[in-house]
């Protein structure tokens, strides 16, 4: 019982989740310790036999989803993490020291110790957790696989064999291997090397003077505390050619051949690889276009120049940043950012950080295309890498496509929405899907950028699509936006025969500070929350599953209106989301992950009998405005009591 859309972003892998793979039904007698323990030992016995089809048999779960079939790959040392060739380490499951909770007659989990080893080598350990969920009496099967400690480790102990077993020339190329030497050389006159680039077979060396911390110097949190440290760029010939002063240098070439981008106190600029400044370190963004007289758009301040082809600068332009916004390289087409991230291989100095880091083109990080930093796969490493967190991962593809666009009345506000898709090494894709919504201030000649995680679920299975994949943008007023995207919902009613599965999700937009955020919402329907309705809240289009038992058994049902059940769900959100206590014991079953309403304490259950003083003008509004509708009369401002 989901009042969220379904966000499944969790590292490792991760199986059946929700109501798409399972219904909850209950049952009359707890498994017992012996039965969960036969359970175990025959999962171990087809993990041993190296038999994948019977190891399937033992997951409620698709059995087409590949990163299932890696995982049970891994598991009967079919293949290793990214599914090609054997696995380098052995697995063995310790059942009889396996911790065992049972959550309630349906549901417990089992954390299985695991061993990795190889050889003559030390062993080492990491644990796999199963959720185990009862789908008839004396019949258990695997729901959830929590596969982040298992596979980070599994990872780890590889590259800990091949560190052992392989020279380094059968790891590390031999650019690689001459560019650790000249690193080491350099610290003599440098406080660190931190990354090395390869142009044409010939090194650039990332230099630092001072402290560098790397995830607080890139990402620049809000309240983490900066060492001092400058940055600079050498030549294969070791001479500075972007002097140590600067902030961050990006990757070369990464937003135009031959240029290298860098930041100083917020601002950005351009130096070519002859150490001459193209672009001064002055302006706020920079924008590349696909135009016949200009390379770039320049905004300093309220003021936008030209970057023209000959690299001159031109005067101020009076230009719309509506009319320019579609000339911004990659913005309005499909692209794959992976090619263009190893145009120019630029390596950590470190036989342990494999990726090839990639700092994104600002303009990228300022449109919400991608994050600020990435590591992709390197071609010049024979590792594979895994630092325990997927966003902090090796990346193997990246897409970005434009899926339409939106105007607000009197062409003030623009919108233009994307999907990307991220795609992680050992066949974890599709796992970090999200959409991004643009938006451009015709008035103030501004452009904004906002993720809206909505609608994803492991390998790409489930996700939303058809008329009910819709993206639209309304400005409220002034300061107040509203962007509905189509997402994958996971709501039970009233009526447990009627389960949402997909629709329209509200997200309500602020300019605060220049940036645009999301203001808090904690309810599916989050209209109710910052708008007073209209009729043009229940035309909409949504999915419902039909029926009773397995969801997948389900009939499936496109509805163009929200129905009187699903206003009655709306209604009673409003006083869930005030931890209304409801009289009706399965409103209380339906709200139970509702955030808001239990706030995930486990023993602290809603308890406001009345919520009244609570409402805001807005919530008492749209409860009489749904009572209306439900009622077909008029209902009296002091009946707001939840039904």
């Amino acid at each position: 019982m989901k009042t969220k859309p379904v966000l499944i972003i969790l590292a490792g892998i991760i199986l059946a989740v929700g109501a798409f793979f399972f219904v909850r039904k209950k049952t009359t007698v707890a498994p017992g310790k012996d039965e969960v323990t036969q359970f175990l030992n025959g999962f171990n016995n087809r993990t041993k036999e190296g038999n994948a089809d019977s190891l399937m048999a033992y997951f409620d779960a698709d059995k087409k989803l590949k990163v299932l079939k890696r995982l049970v790959n891994v598991l009967t040392g079919i293949s290793g993490p990214d599914g090609k060739g054997k696995p380098i380490a052995n697995i063995s499951l310790d059942i009889d020291a396996s911790t065992v909770k049972i959550i309630d007659d349906e549901w417990l989990t089992a954390s299985i110790p695991v061993k990795f080893s190889h050889g003559q080598l030390d062993a080492k350990t990491s644990v796999l957790i199963l959720k185990i969920h009862t789908v008839a009496p004396h019949i258990l099967k695997i729901a959830q696989v929590d596969a982040r400690q298992f596979l980070t480790n599994y990872i780890a102990y590889e590259n800990f064999v091949r560190s052992r077993t392989m020279a380094e020339k059968d790891i590390f190329s031999a650019i690689t291997l001459k560019a650790f030497e000249t690193s080491k050389q350099l610290k003599a006159k440098y406080d660190s090397v931190v990354w090395f680039a390869h142009v044409d077979d010939k090194t650039f060396f990332y230099v630092v003077k001072g402290h560098w911390d790397m995830d607080k110097d890139i990402n620049r949190y809000k309240d983490s505390v900066i060492e001092p440290y400058k940055m600079g760029l050498l030549n294969p010939d070791l001479k500075e050619i972007i002097p140590v002063e600067y902030d961050l240098i990006h990757n070369i070439s990464g937003t135009f051949p031959g240029l290298v981008e860098v930041e100083k106190d917020n601002k950005r600029g351009f130096y070519d690889l002859n150490g001459k400044i193209v672009v001064p370190v002055t302006y706020d963004q920079v924008f590349p276009v696909e135009d016949d007289s200009n390379l770039a758009i320049l905004r300093n301040g309220p003021d936008y120049f030209y970057l023209k082809k000959d690299l001159s600068i031109s005067e101020k332009a009076d230009l719309k940043m509506a009319d320019v916004f579609p000339k911004i390289k990659n913005i309005t087409n499909h692209f794959n950012l992976y090619k263009s991230a190893l145009a120019v291989v630029t390596e950590y100095n470190s036989k342990t950080q494999n990726g090839a880091i990639y700092i994104s083109p600002s303009y990228m990080t300022d449109l919400n295309m991608i994050e600020k930093m990435k590591d992709f796969k390197n071609p010049l490493r024979k590792v594979i890498e895994d630092n325990g967190d997927e966003e902090d991962g090796l990346h193997e593809d990246y897409d970005v496509t434009f899926t339409g666009k939106g105007k607000a009345p009197e062409n003030w506000f623009e919108a233009s929405f994307y999907s990307i898709e991220d795609y992680f090494l050992g066949g974890r894709s599709g796992m970090y899907d999200k959409k991004n919504v643009v938006i451009v201030d015709n008035k103030k000649q501004r452009v904004f950028s906002h993720d809206i995680e909505t609608d994803y679920e492991p390998d790409g299975s489930n996700l939303l699509g058809g008329v009910c994949d819709v993206n639209s943008f309304k400005a409220i007023n002034d300061s107040l936006f509203e962007v509905k995207a189509g997402a994958i919902l996971s709501l039970e009613l009233h009526d447990s025969t009627q389960f949402v599965s997909g629709g329209p999700y509200y997200h309500y937009l602020a300019v605060k500070d220049n940036k645009l955020v999301e203001l808090p919402n904690n309810r599916t329907f989050g209209f109710t929350k910052y708008v007073k309705m209209d009729d043009s809240y229940l035309n909409a289009c949504y999915k419902l599953l039909i029926g009773t038992g397995h969801f997948d058994k389900r009939q499936e049902k496109t509805i163009d209106q929200i129905t009187p059940e699903m206003l009655r769900y709306i209604k009673n959100e409003i006083y869930a989301d005030y931890r209304y206590q409801f009289k009706d014991k399965r409103w209380m079953e339906v709200f139970a992950d509702m955030q808001s309403y239990n706030n995930y304490s486990g023993t602290d259950r809603p308890n406001n009998v009345n919520v009244d003083d609570s409402l805001t003008v807005i919530d008492k509004y749209n409860l009489n405005w749904i009572a209306q509708k439900l009622k077909g009369a008029k209902t009296k401002p002091n009946t707001l009591a939840a039904r």
